[in-house]
């Protein structure tokens, strides 16, 4: 059995995201949850028929679970740190059964930064990531372009 992870980032595989940065390049950033008036907050999409995401995620939630024998994933999601924006410190609360969260990146920048006990970490395209939320973790966006992560939780089933 697959036990929960206890690092704070390691990479987990290879992956082809094209589609889903057509997809999300599509979308104006007028259309993102949690926006004022003049600009994009950091937004999170948990909604799977916000355009279809749960639709464009699941091949590839579904290629990625095959690295969790035994296991289910739960709570998809979308997170967009915009330019110049970041996420303070925090640790999420997770269930007994929780094991891991997996980040995607989409639309990331060198200056971008997922960051977890002081240690800052440059998650890029194409790569899957595990990453351990019950540790302080934060971002920081210091690029010019959005930074745009699919993720979900693994859970034992």
């Amino acid at each position: 059995m697959i036990s929960r992870f206890r690092g704070s980032v390691s990479h987990l595989a290879c992956v082809d995201v094209s589609s889903l940065i057509s997809w999300i390049e599509a979308i104006s950033l007028g259309q993102w949850p949690q926006q004022s008036r003049h600009e994009l907050k950091p937004a999170m999409v948990t909604d799977p028929n916000w355009f279809g995401f749960g639709a464009m995620a699941d091949p590839l939630v579904q290629t990625l679970m095959t690295h969790f024998a035994g296991c289910r994933s739960h709570n998809l999601m979308l997170s967009a740190v915009m330019p110049g924006h970041c996420i303070e410190p925090h640790a999420d609360q997770q269930a007994d059964t929780w094991l891991c969260r997996v980040h995607v990146p989409l639309l990331s920048n060198e200056k971008s930064r997922f960051i977890v006990g002081g240690i800052a970490h440059a998650m890029h395209v194409g790569n899957a990531y595990r990453v351990n939320v019950l540790a302080e973790h934060s971002v920081v966006n210091d690029g010019d372009v959005p930074r745009v992560h699919a993720m979900f939780d693994v859970e034992k089933s």
